[in-house]
């Protein structure tokens, strides 16, 4: 089993992914779910999910979904000061050659 699904979830089981600023950027940029769901080659049921709550995006797929919205990676991590935090702006730090926003 893959642990993937896990990695924007703390070991507490909080997640770091921050669903209302995903949906805020989505609709600023008048995309709507299909259209989201098309370009990052999801279904749109994955979006509503994510966008409820119910679920949330692996770091990888926010990488692409934050690409998608434009904006940085860390814009949809919440700032909490939490390790997984701490992991996603790693990972934006090593995508964008040390500079902290994606």
């Amino acid at each position: 089993m893959s642990t993937n699904k896990h990695v924007c979830m703390e070991p507490s089981g909080v997640v770091m992914f921050d669903r209302h600023a995903f949906a805020a950027r989505r609709i600023a940029l008048a995309l709507s779910v299909e259209d989201l769901a098309q370009a990052m080659s999801v279904a749109p049921s994955t979006i509503h999910r994510w966008e409820s709550g119910a679920n949330s995006p692996s770091l990888t797929t926010l990488v692409l979904a934050a690409r998608h919205l434009r904006t940085s990676l860390l814009t949809l991590v919440r700032n909490d000061g939490s390790h997984g935090r701490r992991t996603a702006e790693a990972v934006a730090a090593c995508l964008t050659d040390g500079s902290p926003d994606l």
